[in-house]
């Protein structure tokens, strides 16, 4: 939180107090941000019986969780870490007393891929320093609405409404900036279609394909047809793996429903597991669906997961962190946030030993520095100096070469 934004605390009971005019969750704002508009009856948490939903959750909002973030400030060309700003510990190792930041991000990486929203408050100290991020439930808010150019934040629970310097909101697809709507609104027609193929699976598995149907005869039955239906249903009622039912007297057993070979019940479940990756924008391999990956390209997807998928999500956090954690003057004088995205190459051995022996060396980095990367101990000074390859010149050196400095230096 600013300390313009603390300062302005002062004066938060007559912006508070104002009349709730202009509302953000109205219509289809909210409708949306909660996620159950449509004439479809499926919502986040029975969208998350799908285990590709399920998977594609847990793996982005695990990626957006394992990511260190740290607060530098620009100085001059370079770069300084800034471990004893109060915003450091909140970003990066405690941003409460009941999380650590991997809970904390997970939990509001989920919130913003399901609900479209992820919302957390800022409580200060005295002297208007961050000391907490608490996660608020997107359930619990109630309404948002702007008054005289602040967003007032209604949530359940709280006596009065927070004010927008007094929260972390991260929105998703958005089409005001102030409410995002999560995917399960949009895909709500086909994440409902591929539960409808995962019960009807579940039900004739249950049943062993046989379901609804009519018994025939070429006899007339003029009594006993309540008497007929209600032993079928009693016979078929048995969970026994043996059950038999028998009919006699000419009495013949005739399917209605469609059976799975006919509605190629397979071929649904992964078209249905194609449609939710594009949800979530992930690629299929990530949901373990590698009908369309080869070690060729897994490599390349891979990479495309990080920068298409997971990145974004990384510059959202980074944004609101730096907005909402430092003053306008630390904002001024070079302080932001940063996501280390590395991080996700420590899992490929390979990629990241090239990636190090690049930038080695190309001069990039100091050896010293790649052992710092991988969270090993300096070694001599001598690893401090940068290496060049001695079949590169810059234009200087060409020069010199061309016409040697006088004092032969």
């Amino acid at each position: 939180m600013s300390l313009n934004g603390a300062f302005s605390d002062m004066f938060a009971s007559q912006k508070r107090s104002a009349s709730r005019d202009g509302s953000y969750m109205g219509g289809l704002g909210g409708l949306f941000s909660f996620g159950n508009g449509g004439n479809s009856s499926v919502n986040y948490k029975k969208s998350l019986t799908l285990t590709a939903v399920y998977n594609a959750v847990d793996q982005i909002s695990n990626d957006i969780a394992k990511i260190p973030f740290s607060v530098n400030k620009k100085v001059g060309s370079n770069r300084e870490s800034q471990p004893n700003h109060p915003a450091h510990r909140l970003v990066s190792f405690a941003p409460n007393g009941l999380m650590t930041t991997f809970i904390f991000r997970k939990t509001m990486g989920m919130s913003l891929l399901l609900r479209g929203n992820a919302l957390a408050r800022i409580v200060n100290n005295s002297v208007g320093q961050p000391i907490e991020t608490i996660f608020i439930n997107w359930e619990k808010v109630q309404d948002i609405r702007k008054k005289n150019g602040d967003l007032l934040y209604y949530i359940q629970g709280y006596d009065q409404p927070l004010l927008s310097s007094e929260v972390l909101h991260f929105k998703n697809f958005s089409h005001d900036g102030i409410v995002g709507m999560g995917a399960i609104t949009y895909g709500a027609q086909q994440l409902g279609l591929a539960i409808e193929v995962q019960t009807f699976s579940a039900t004739n598995f249950a049943n062993k394909g046989v379901r609804q149907g009519v018994i025939s005869t070429e006899k007339t039955v003029d009594k006993g047809k309540d008497k007929i239906i209600e032993g079928w249903k009693k016979a078929m009622g048995e969970k026994s793996p043996d059950r038999v039912v028998v009919l006699d007297d000419g009495f013949k057993f005739q399917p209605i429903n469609i059976t799975p070979q006919e509605m190629q019940i397979i071929e649904t479940q992964a078209f249905s597991i194609e449609e939710i990756a594009r949800m979530f924008n992930i690629a299929p391999h990530k949901i373990k669906s590698l009908k369309q990956s080869t070690n060729n390209n897994i490599e390349q997807q891979t990479l495309d997961h990080a920068s298409d998928t997971i990145q974004p999500h990384i510059t959202n956090f980074e944004q609101e962190y730096a907005k909402k954690l430092f003053t306008s003057k630390e904002l001024e004088s070079g302080y932001y946030i940063r996501g280390n995205m590395n991080v996700l190459l420590r899992a490929d051995i390979k990629s990241r030993a090239q990636w190090i022996s690049a930038m080695v060396y190309c001069g990039v980095m100091s050896r010293n520095e790649a052992r710092q990367y991988e969270d090993m101990n300096d070694g001599p000074e001598l690893l401090n100096e940068f290496l060049t390859p001695t079949n590169e010149w810059t234009e200087k050196q060409i020069a010199n070469q061309i016409n040697p400095p006088k004092d032969g230096n």
